[in-house]
């Protein structure tokens, strides 16, 4: 792997948007950075990564500001970090989440009504739009099998961070959830967003709020991501062997 990976790291919420809030106080966009920080950290050590941050303090950014933000970097991934909320206080783990399928089509849709050249695409198929400004049949073929191979890698790497985060924190059945989420809405970028927990959780808010859980939490993306890359390189190779 010559090129190295590039993972945008979004922490969720941030400034006036402090997000969920735990009944001891802890406020999510304060994990949220915490467990951010500490996976660029790890990230950026590997020479197998780089990586860039939709907040790198305590400030608020709209989601479609983060969007702009992202749509201006050659990315590889997007990986969102939050904490999960609830009026039950029992209620807790960790969850995964892609983007739906109808949020996705709505997004295509929309991106093929502008009808305008973007820095969206890789150039090979911005030539392609180019080349046939009125095929909207066959522009949207390649956009749809563009986002079935995005939710391949999607959906395969949500195993390895199931699998990691079920090793390093213990916590119980990860579920792979579907939404039409804002952040996970770019058409040409592989995105998955971590629910690390459940803040409204005593004993959850407790271990979130502490340095030791939170790099335990980092350490288990990065491994995952890791292996989830290393595991493509290797089956990219034995195809052309």
């Amino acid at each position: 792997m010559n090129q190295k990976i590039t993972i945008a790291i979004d922490a969720g919420h941030g400034g006036k948007d402090p997000g969920a809030i735990g009944h001891r106080g802890l406020q999510e966009k304060t994990v949220n950075l915490a467990i951010a920080n500490e996976l660029k950290k790890l990230l950026n050590n590997d020479k197998m990564f780089r990586t860039i941050l939709t907040r790198k303090n305590d400030s608020y950014i709209s989601v479609n500001k983060r969007r702009e933000f992202i749509q201006k970097h050659r990315i590889h991934l997007l990986v969102s970090i939050h904490a999960n909320s609830s009026k039950k206080k029992g209620v807790s783990g960790a969850s995964l989440w892609i983007i739906s399928n109808n949020r996705m089509n709505r997004e295509i849709s929309n991106y093929l009504k502008k009808n305008q050249s973007s820095n969206l695409l890789c150039n090979n198929l911005q030539n392609i739009f180019n080349a046939n400004k009125n095929d909207l049949f066959l522009k949207k073929t390649i956009l749809d099998l563009q986002f079935n191979n995005l939710k391949k890698i999607e959906l395969d790497l949500s195993k390895h961070l199931s699998e990691e985060l079920n090793k390093q924190i213990k916590t119980k059945k990860i579920d792979l959830n579907y939404a039409s989420l804002g952040i996970l809405s770019c058409i040409h970028i592989p995105s998955i967003l971590i629910e690390t927990g459940f803040i409204t959780n005593l004993v959850e808010e407790k271990k979130l709020s502490t340095t030791a859980y939170q790099k335990k939490i980092a350490r288990a993306i990065y491994i995952a991501l890791k292996n989830y890359f290393i595991n493509q390189w290797k089956l990219n190779k034995k195809k052309f062997n």
